[in-house]
């Protein structure tokens, strides 16, 4: 029994806009998240019901690790918004999250758990998590992983760490423009292929009944229908020449897509990988363009790896005083 209890554990936190994640994990098997349990965030009731949700949902894990023999030394949390890595506060949020701008997570979370607390945004902790332990793990150049989901976010991940940026806002690619389908100009790749962007893009077009949602048009595209497979294509191949250009410009040595439109498979990634060859330039033509690999898990593992990493950082600095 003594030797079980020496065992160690990252609590890892996932907060999104409808229901908050929560697991442990072992160093010694990162890509394993023990005790997954949701709940609902609650946005609509507001920060403060928010963070008690947080607060029990870690408090509930921390027994769950305890039971299993394990002790947690850190905590990992993915928020929504720009989060200010500094402090672990939101800086700025969407109205996804009403009221969610100046929370302080990682104050709040410390004294309440009396645990140390990394926070970050939560596209970017579910990309760190696919960069070290998932589709790119081995790669320890630049890693861009690309999130297509509801909306269409962004991760830089470089030697396997999410380096600080001026304004925490390194990975916001959703304002990159595209070329829009049909030569109409440009969007922001989120307008065009995230994905109520391709729902609407596809009822726009559509002379029938309209779908109710992506998996409605997704139906239609494997039923053969030629209107649902080329909004999907086209929009698709579009993205990925926006990003080939943004790629272009900051140079990566692997492209990571994920997100619930992006784990689509084939229908996605062969059109999107399309676009992005059609606008890279030569020297990038041969990089990896690879699907996430560790699902719904991927934040979690992502916001565990980013606590220990941060943890096992503040002991060697202390060792170094």
């Amino acid at each position: 029994m003594t030797s079980a209890m020496n065992k160690t554990c990252a609590i890892a936190i996932d907060i999104g806009g409808t229901k908050i994640a929560t697991g442990f994990v072992d160093p010694t098997a990162p890509t394993t998240v023990h005790g997954r349990a949701t709940r609902p965030t609650r946005a609509a009731d507001g920060p403060r019901v928010v963070v008690r949700e947080i607060i029990d949902a870690a408090t509930s894990i921390i027994a769950n690790a305890n039971a299993d023999g394990y002790v947690p030394t850190c905590v990992g949390v993915g928020a929504p918004g720009v989060v200010d890595t500094r402090t672990g506060c939101i800086s700025y949020a969407g109205p996804t999250m009403p009221g969610w701008a100046g929370t302080d997570i990682a104050s709040t979370l410390r004294a309440a758990l009396d645990l140390p607390v990394s926070v970050h945004n939560d596209v970017r902790v579910m990309g760190l998590g696919e960069a070290v332990h998932g589709a790119a793990a081995g790669n320890t150049g630049d890693v861009l992983f690309v999130s297509i989901g509801t909306g269409i976010g962004g991760a830089l991940v470089t030697g396997g760490q999410l380096p600080q940026s001026p304004h925490d806002i390194r990975g916001e690619i959703a304002y990159l423009l595209a070329p829009v389908p049909a030569g109409n100009g440009c969007d922001t790749i989120e307008n065009i292929g995230s994905g109520p962007s391709l729902t609407r893009s596809y009822n726009t077009a559509v002379s029938g009944t309209p779908a109710k949602d992506l998996r409605e048009v997704m139906r239609r595209y494997h039923d053969g229908e030629d209107l649902a497979r080329r909004v999907i294509t086209d929009s698709l191949r579009c993205v990925g020449e926006g990003l080939a250009a943004f790629i272009n410009a900051i140079d990566v040595s692997a492209v990571v897509i994920g997100g619930g439109v992006g784990t689509l498979g084939e229908p996605i990634l062969g059109p999107l990988r399309q676009g992005l060859r059609n606008g890279l330039l030569a020297p990038l033509c041969n990089i990896p363009i690879v699907q996430a690999a560790l699902g719904t898990n991927a934040p979690l593992v992502g916001a565990a790896h980013m606590a220990h990493t941060d943890i096992l950082a503040s002991t060697h600095l202390m060792k170094e005083q």
